[in-house]
């Protein structure tokens, strides 16, 4: 994978390529096993209802990106970004590359294309958390797919922008389900953009999604959802951002806790007949307070939970709820490498099998290190 960036670079080298990345390292130890231990989503568990910890130790979320600009003579201004880490499955001290965001753009006068992989419109902003997982099934929804979007910017006066933006994306489901609609899946957003006092911009944004899926029955199911994201800072040393989201069949996007379809078990036993399958309707919000006391020290705290709404025929392994609640400090050594110390406590709620939610918790330390460049 080195070497083919290189080699871009090398055929691009007119077009002005620019490397970029780092070399992270982190060490975690878990109260309880967590999926997946180099990261946690969620807590599993307990097996014989005892806690059993776990120590993890990875390299997997070094990253290696490259970023260029054309300089053709053209009033089109063409840019574009490839980027990897290393969470694409593999052994621990061997893992394969896992692509990012690879895509072009092109800026014209009336608007901005962009062509490729890179993140979701919907939901934009993530936490700052050491841990790989930026609070994904725990309120914090959105990913990264291929896609065609459209961008348009406009100015509001002195320091002021409204930015519109809408995508057409690769539809995905479970296994082919997401393909064989026929259509790609949607996306927009509106961001408000503003300058406060001290010249830090504050920003507010609406974003929403809709596509849909069908089964091997041939029945079709809706993914709808719609998220608020806002930042402010507060001066020089504070700044809250954070972010809401509503809707059904988010699966694909990180809501309803990974689950987007409830699929109705056998109910012959029951006397009734089954109700097949219905989407999984799940709301959630991520919050985050960052301190800066001084230039080389950073300090977040937060939290997040991701609440689906389960059907009364849940099954006994389905998630019922998720949070997560953490507190970092991230040291710059040097303005190019770091040293971060975070706790973090997750608790996971699972259908009881007495029509009570089990709640299971993890108490997650970790350090990373890293060298930006």
């Amino acid at each position: 994978m080195v070497a083919a960036l290189l080699l871009m670079g090398s055929v691009a080298a007119t077009a002005g390529p620019s490397f970029y990345g780092y070399i992270k390292l982190d060490a975690s130890l878990d109260s309880a096993k967590t999926n997946d231990g180099d990261f946690a989503y969620v807590v599993l568990p307990y097996a014989e209802g005892e806690e059993d910890n776990e120590f993890n130790m990875t390299a997997k979320q070094t990253r290696l990106g490259m970023k260029f600009t054309a300089d053709d003579e053209s009033d089109v201004e063409v840019g574009g970004r490839v980027e990897f880490d290393f969470y694409g499955g593999g052994g621990e001290n061997k893992p394969n590359p896992m692509l990012r965001h690879a895509y072009l753009t092109m800026d014209f006068d009336a608007l901005q294309v962009l062509a490729g992989q890179t993140s979701d419109l919907i939901s934009p902003l993530n936490p700052t958390t050491l841990n790989y997982i930026v609070l994904w099934k725990s309120g914090n929804i959105g990913y990264r797919r291929p896609q065609i979007r459209l961008s348009k910017s406009m100015k509001l006066g002195e320091g002021s922008k409204l930015t519109l933006a809408a995508s057409a994306n690769r539809n995905m489901g479970r296994d082919e389900d997401g393909e064989d609609t026929g259509q790609p899946s949607l996306q927009g957003r509106l961001g408000f953009a503003t300058k406060l006092a001290g010249g830090k911009p504050a920003t507010l944004g609406v974003s929403g999604v809709y596509g849909t899926e069908t089964d091997a029955a041939g029945d079709e199911f809706e993914r709808t959802g719609v998220s608020v994201d806002v930042a402010v800072p507060l001066g020089d040393m504070f700044e809250i951002k954070g972010e809401y989201f509503t809707g059904k069949n988010l699966a694909v996007h990180l809501g309803g806790v990974g689950q987007g379809i409830a699929v109705e078990p056998d109910t012959t036993a029951r006397g009734r007949e089954a109700d097949g399958a219905t989407e999984i309707e799940a709301s959630g919000w991520w919050a985050q307070l960052t301190v800066r006391p001084s230039d080389a020290v950073c300090v977040n705290l937060g939290a997040g939970t991701d609440d689906p709404e389960l059907p009364d025929y849940a099954c006994a392994d389905m998630i019922e709820k998720n949070t997560s609640y953490y507190g970092n400090v991230i040291w710059n050594v040097t303005p190019s490498a770091y040293i971060g110390l975070e706790y973090m406590m997750l608790e996971t709620e699972y259908v009881g099998f007495d029509e009570e939610p089990s709640a299971y918790e993890d108490n997650r330390v970790q350090l990373s290190l890293g060298y930006k460049f």
